[in-house]
């Protein structure tokens, strides 16, 4: 019951809230603060004339409100947005304003409207803010730090409001605006809303134009090396198309006779125009290198800031990715079990990269649940990067399928605490080749030491 009446709450108050940054200049926030001050000390109308500065402050507020009524913008606005941006860099992006009236506008402001980042009530309940559990009791009990940190959350950037210039009649303008990404996924802009302040300049008049586009965030990008790992190529049975131009992959060999079961594509169209036989083209063995990336998305509470540094590797080692050389596999556990290919002829970099931005993490679904499936791909695989969020049990054993099975692993463990994860690792494992311990921080430096 209590869950309910603060989740309605907060929701009335984010429109609120809304509101009076969309039409109350800093002036007309003062003129409030000090009308409701005023009413207040000046009750006794017989003992003082405050009730004076009442009536001045709320009719200068109702003149501002009524003249906000006659505003309208004749005109469209366009945003031309960059095709992705990435947190913490600052985007550019340009924004084009026709004014179709016969007068010139002046005054005006841009604001920029997201699609409602309220969170659901479920979401409310479940999701915990980061070092949520160094709060006290009063604010853990009421949510309301972590019903703010979800609004920022869905939001994914902080737009601040835009200046206009003049803008002359029957005139095009551009102009420049920027935001900087706090938060990788999409961010959802539902429109436009041009604002002008009244003559008194405490009220601003506001009008919303549909404007519905998205923009993709990218996680942040680390300068890394890739590990040094002893790769054969192997072969793959119907990998023909999957290969482009290295290795042996197309190279012609012989003829044969047909046998059924033999793709359509193979089939040598002269000889049997000339013999009305069918005769199949042979190639050699399609033999390339293959790799897979494990992303751990099995998360503990509050380590969020653990799992967007593991984010940020799997997506630093995509863009750096040479993709006409061997092919690369994405593995990781969200609903269910993911794989996603990419090089030689497969999706491209930037189709991964934007699936690692939008990607989700677990807390009912162990990472042990990646190992049938490791299972079932390890013949194909000549390496593999597995990108842990903690050391346990269930992570070893996926290690120990790769080294089984001869196939070369290096593992990057993603911590707070450096030293106490080695420490860790040493009196559980003992000395394990290839296994790098990263701290939240300084990702970029232990990677690359």
């Amino acid at each position: 019951m209590l869950t309910r009446f603060l989740y309605s709450s907060y929701r009335w108050f984010y429109v609120v809230e809304k509101y009076r940054k969309q039409h109350l200049t800093a002036a007309g926030i003062l003129m409030v603060f000090c009308c409701a001050v005023a009413g207040f000390l000046g009750i006794n109308v017989s003992q003082t004339t405050l009730y004076q500065a009442v009536t001045l402050a709320f009719f200068a507020l109702v003149i501002s409100i009524v003249c906000s009524f006659f505003f309208r913008f004749k005109g469209s606005v366009k945003r031309v947005l960059p095709p992705m941006a990435t947190v913490g860099e600052k985007t550019f992006y340009q924004i084009e304003i026709f004014n179709d009236s016969s007068a010139n506008q002046k005054d005006l402001v841009l604001f920029e409207d997201f699609r409602d980042p309220r969170p659901t009530r479920q979401e409310l309940v479940s999701k915990k803010e980061p070092f949520e559990h160094l709060r006290n009791r009063w604010d853990k009990r009421t949510y309301y730090y972590r019903w703010l940190w979800l609004v920022r959350q869905n939001k994914r950037a902080r737009f601040e409001k835009k200046q206009l210039p003049d803008l002359p009649s029957q005139s095009r303008t551009l102009v420049t605006s920027s935001f900087i990404p706090h938060n990788r996924g999409y961010i959802q802009l539902s429109g436009i809303c041009i604002a002008r302040p009244d003559p008194l300049g405490l009220f601003m008049a506001t009008q919303t134009i549909q404007a519905q586009q998205h923009i993709l965030v990218l996680p942040k990008m680390y300068a890394l090396q890739h590990p040094k790992l002893k790769s054969h190529r192997k072969y793959h049975a119907g990998g023909v198309a999957l290969a482009s131009s290295i290795g042996n992959s197309d190279e012609f060999m012989s003829l044969r006779d047909y046998r059924p079961g033999d793709p359509m594509r193979n089939i040598h169209w002269k000889t049997f125009a000339k013999k009305n036989k069918l005769i199949i083209k042979e190639f050699e063995d399609e033999y390339f290198i293959r790799h897979a990336l494990i992303l751990d998305t099995f998360l503990n509470t509050g380590e969020d800031q653990v799992f967007e540094e593991a984010v940020s590797i799997a997506a630093s080692y995509l863009s750096s990715f040479k993709t006409h050389e061997s092919i690369l596999d994405l593995m990781f556990v969200g609903n269910t079990f993911y794989s996603f290919s990419s090089g030689r002829g497969l999706a491209h970099t930037q189709k991964m990269l934007e699936i690692v931005a939008c990607v989700e993490s677990q807390s009912d679904k162990p990472v042990s649940s990646l190992s049938p499936v490791i299972q079932e791909h390890l013949p194909k695989l000549s390496g593999s990067i597995c990108i842990f969020l903690d050391w346990d049990q269930d992570r070893k054993r996926i290690v120990d399928i790769f080294q089984t099975a001869s196939v070369p692993v290096f593992i990057i463990v993603v911590c707070r605490d450096k030293n106490k994860m080695q420490n860790r690792i040493f009196q559980e494992t003992g000395h394990l080749k290839n296994l790098l311990v990263v701290q939240t921080g300084q990702v970029e430096k232990d990677l690359n030491s």
